[in-house]
């Protein structure tokens, strides 16, 4: 029985229940060694009996051997891999060494989500149960793929629970996982295990146990076991250091003591060991001249146990103990022995370990190891390696480069802090190559990793790209575009187009496609924020025909999806959302996910202007990828566009509290244009809550910046038709004039049909006479445009001038428009504001009209999903909207159908009156775009096409009726005249 662990107990019961049940998830317990976290992991096993049982742990001496533990925990499930890809089956072969290494790096989150589909697939047989023990030695591929699944446990069979010791210093799991913290046993439990332990103690002898072990069960247990009877009975003191985890190592240390001195070498010969496996252990010590008895009688003593083919230790502490209370002469002894009997990785890190000096030999060895693990993946593995052969190198050049190897391998492993301190003492190295290629890396890792402020590196990296330019003209052109992206990102807008024209004059012509492309597409982005759309355009469809020569794993990929990002200021949103597609294809089919937080994060923001906002929705996953793969340098900007498309929506404390963190984490790491983007939501979202004030308190903060900066694109940073209209709202016809002036001469130079659709319409909004020519011209360029939402905008401030200008028929039919398009985004607080102008603008209230077709796409979708027994917090979240605005589109439902109930409408969706809901591209296109295809989602989608033309037409029939009502209205005072 586990005394005083009540809750700990019912907390892994519950998590064995939930697998059981299909809600699988992860437990990570922490505590002192000793603490009893074992225990509880058998009392997990015990109660899973009815599941399948996978056990594992990490070992300290395994923690150099890539996926060491992976290998012990999916070697139950291999039988799964024929129902993974080849990609992902060949990633868990590569990874495990089942197969040949790849010629290639690979993804370091390839072999991670292979190994979360390869446990899903085994929990549809039965549910799993997944124990790893002692996670602080854990080798840090392991723990990462450990940690990656954990996360995404929910609605699968498969619970995993991991213990590790406080303070241990292996690779942690990650964040994100549920966390049992074991405290010491109180009083009456530790004196109730002591007592069962040595009845006969006396009281006294009790009590000092208690006080040493501190309520440390193993520590009470060991120490009363080994209590001489003199002891016992309280006529010897306790002879020991009051400290739990101290006393324990002492104990220890005394079974080793008692040990013959060949017993002792034995043991330490199986404490350096990198693996169990038995048969090293004996060759090592048959080499040594060590008798074959020796670990038999430490078997014997207790120290460690001996099965088929594997040796394990009694506790891990014992094994600590053994290793580092020896010389290190013996330590070296053991290693070198253990060397001639193990593989080639195992061998590198034996000899490595025995080495006393240089070794250039060992470091090669070493190298290959690292090799070896990067071709798996495993590259935290690899920069271990790489960093010890440096350690073992001679000669300082060579030196050098295995350290500036191990920099990139761990950024590669997404450890940029590490990489940034591997660099920085190689920054002043007298190569010229490996100085510029330390700095360029330096400055991409640290932008990447949220590190340093890019505005610190790029100065430094523009004097290493000419320096470079007669060694590597190729390289030298990479590091100047990079500059212009250095630039972009700290918001100094000036420099980009210069250090783009000089990344074009200094490539040469047999560069590769991928720097080529590079080049090409921050060209691009540079030109574009400097208000040239044109050249930029000319410059991003280049690049985007050199995409497909792309490396997933390349930073420069990296650097060319964030040049690519301008598209959505040059009117190229739909090449854009296709490209990033494709890369997303790609990383699919290589297993190369590194880069998806940045290609994910541009996709949304273009879906977002697209007007497909469930998609882009979903895209935001980008925001979670982006905290787990340690990207803080993309994070801010994932979250400005989730936080817009929040406040988009009406969720105002979720999109607020995404945009103020981050303008904050966008300001600590020195993304200025990340700053201005998210001062500009903020302004967004209070404009469509209907506060002007507070909208111009940020948006007067983005037009600073823009002017310090030399922000020139009036669309990239979406702020300036905002700032025209709080002003107008907020009542500053000055300050809006003012505005508008300064937004029209950006638009009429950019020359793209949205940004002129911007300027006429602000032009709409100041002009005190003509307001309709020019709302009139916006329209017509939205025609060429691809963006319902800011249609519908301009619709809206279209029909409130209609209205305030006393014609209320032409007002309320722009106002119907716009809220046709704002209820088929979902765009809460907008469907509110022109609700609210269509009743000042005396819309005729109609009765229910029990018509199915008059059901808006998105209406559609929240019906058919509340009839199947959704609650609206439900429908909300798989439709990525807030239940207030279900309430919202289920009241509309109701009224539109004539119905009062759930179950009145259930029994529609059941009789299949309801219509499918069109795509969102399909039914928000406004412009002559191709539609993308979408899955089928209902039986009645056959009858798209008929219903969209019966829509269209009794749209038109509608107009006429209302419009002869209103006329009707307007004359019956008349003919009542004439007939008095």
């Amino acid at each position: 029985m586990l005394l005083g662990r009540g809750p700990e107990l019912e907390r892994v019961s519950r998590l064995v229940t939930e697998a059981r049940q299909g809600n699988g998830g992860a437990l990570h317990i922490v505590g002192e060694p000793g603490i009893g976290k074992t225990s509880l992991l058998a009392r997990a096993i015990d109660d899973g009996g009815d599941l399948r049982v996978i056990m594992a742990g990490g070992i300290e001496a395994e923690a150099n051997l890539p996926y060491a533990c992976l290998g012990e925990t999916a070697a139950p499930l291999l039988d799964g891999l024929g129902s993974l890809s080849n990609a992902q089956a060949d990633a868990i072969r590569a990874a495990l060494a089942l197969g040949p290494s790849p010629g290639a790096p690979s993804d370091r989150f390839a072999t991670c989500a292979a190994f979360l589909n390869l446990l899903s697939g085994a929990a549809k047989l039965e549910p799993l149960l997944i124990v790893i023990d002692d996670a602080q030695w854990l080798d840090s591929p392991s723990a990462e793929c450990l940690g990656y699944a954990a996360r995404r446990l929910a609605d699968t069979r498969v619970g995993l629970l991991v213990a590790a010791r406080t303070g241990g210093n292996g690779p942690l799991l990650g964040s994100g996982l549920e966390r049992l913290q074991l405290s010491g046993l109180g009083s009456d439990d530790s004196r109730a295990l002591v007592e069962a332990s040595v009845p006969e103690a006396v009281s006294n002898v009790v009590a000092a146990l208690l006080e040493i072990a501190a309520g440390n069960p193993l520590a009470l247990r060991e120490l009363s076991a080994r209590l001489s009877e003199d002891q016992r009975l309280g006529l010897v003191p306790i002879d020991v250091v009051k400290t739990g985890g101290v006393a324990l190592l002492e104990t220890f240390e005394a079974q080793l003591v008692a040990l013959g001195s060949e017993d002792r070498e034995a043991v330490v010969v199986a404490s350096a060991a990198l693996d169990r496996g038995l048969a090293p252990v004996i060759a090592a010590c048959r080499d040594l001249g060590l008798e074959g008895g020796a670990l038999e009688r430490a078997e014997a003593a207790g120290v460690l146990s001996i099965g088929s083919d594997r040796l394990s230790f009694a506790h891990p502490l014992v094994k600590a103990v053994a290793y580092e209370r020896t010389t290190p002469a013996e330590r070296r002894r053991a290693h070198r022995a253990l060397a001639e009997h193990c593989e080639a990785d195992a061998r590198a890190w034996h000899l490595a370990a025995a080495s006393v000096g240089p070794d250039d030999a060992v470091a090669e060895l070493l190298e290959g190891a690292a090799r070896r693990a990067a071709a798996r993946g495993a590259y935290s593995a690899a920069a271990d390696a790489l960093q010890r052969a440096a350690r073992l190198t001679a000669d300082a050049s060579s030196r050098s480069g295995r350290l500036y190897a191990a920099a990139v391998s761990a950024a590669l492993g997404g450890a940029y802090d590490r990489c940034a301190a591997l660099l920085e003492p190689l920054t002043e190295t007298d190569e010229p190559l490996l100085r510029a290629r330390v700095r360029h890396t330096l400055a991409v890792a640290t932008m990447t990793g949220g590190i340093q402020p890019p505005a610190d590196t790029h100065l430094m990296l523009r004097e290493e790209a000419d320096r470079v330019l007669p060694f590597d003209p190729a390289g030298a052109a990479a590091m100047h575009t990079d500059v212009a992206l250095l630039a972009g990102v700290s918001g100094q807008f000036k420099v980009g187009p210069a250090a783009a024209r000089r990344a074009a004059e200094v490539l040469p012509d047999d560069a590769s496609p991928m720097v080529r492309c590079r080049v090409r597409a921050l060209s691009g982005m540079a030109t574009m924020l400097a208000g040239d759309a044109a050249d930029a355009r000319d410059a991003l469809e280049e690049a985007g025909r050199l995409l497909a020569g792309m490396d997933g794993l390349s930073p420069g990929t990296q650097s060319a999806v964030l040049g690519l990002h301008a598209g959505v200021s040059t009117g190229q949103e739909r090449e854009l959302q296709a490209q990033m597609t494709h890369l997303i294809e790609m990383a699919h089919e290589t297993d190369t996910f590194g880069l998806l937080p940045y290609v994910l994060g541009v996709l949304a923001d273009a879906e977002y202007r697209l007007g497909d906002w469930d998609a882009a929705a979903r895209d935001l996953s980008a925001v979670a990828l982006a905290e787990e793969y340690g990207q803080y340098g993309i994070l801010p900007f994932c979250l400005s566009i989730s936080g817009r498309l929040r406040a988009a929506r009406g969720e105002e404390s979720r999109g607020r509290a995404e945009l103020e963190r981050a303008t904050t984490l966008a300001q600590e790491v020195g993304s200025l244009t990340v700053v201005g983007w998210g001062h500009a939501a903020l302004g967004f979202l209070e404009l469509g809550l209907g506060r002007p004030e507070e909208a111009l308190v940020e948006l007067i903060q983005v037009e600073a910046f823009a002017e310090d900066s030399g922000l020139e694109d009036p669309l990239f940073v979406p702020w300036a038709p905002d700032l025209v209209e709080a002003y107008v709202r907020a009542g500053r016809p000055a300050e809006a004039d003012a505005a508008c002036v300064a937004l029209v001469r950006r638009t009429e130079r950019a020359g793209v049909p949205l940004a002129l659709a911007f300027g006429a319409r602000c032009q709409g909004l100041v002009e005190a006479e003509g307001f309709e020519h020019h709302f009139e011209q916006a329209l017509a360029h939205h025609e060429q445009a691809d963006s319902p939402f800011e249609t519908a905008r301009t619709l809206l401030a279209y029909g409130s001038r209609l209205h305030r200008a006393r014609r209320r028929v032409a007002g309320r039919e722009q106002l119907r428009d716009a809220l046709e398009i704002f209820e088929q985004l979902g765009a809460a607080p907008w469907i509110e504001r022109t609700t609210a102008e269509l009743q000042a603008a005396g819309a005729i209230h109609r009765d229910p009209i029990g018509d199915p077709d008059q059901l808006s796409p998105q209406e559609v979708r929240v019906a058919i999903a509340v009839a199947a027994g959704a609650t609206n917090k439900q429908v909300a979240t798989k439709m990525f909207l807030s239940p207030k605005t279900i309430e919202f589109h289920l009241g509309r439902v109701y009224r539109k159908l004539g119905i009062h109930s759930r179950t009145e409408l259930a029994a529609l969706v059941a009789k299949g009156v309801l219509p499918s809901p069109p795509s969102a591209r399909g039914a928000l296109a406004r412009s002559g775009s191709p539609e993308v295809p979408r899955p089928r989602e209902h039986p009645a989608d056959d009858r798209l096409e008929e219903l969209d033309r019966q829509r269209l037409v009794g749209r038109v029939e509608t107009v006429l009726v209302v419009y002869l009502a209103e006329l009707g209205a307007i004359l019956e005072p008349l003919v009542a005249a004439v007939a008095l």
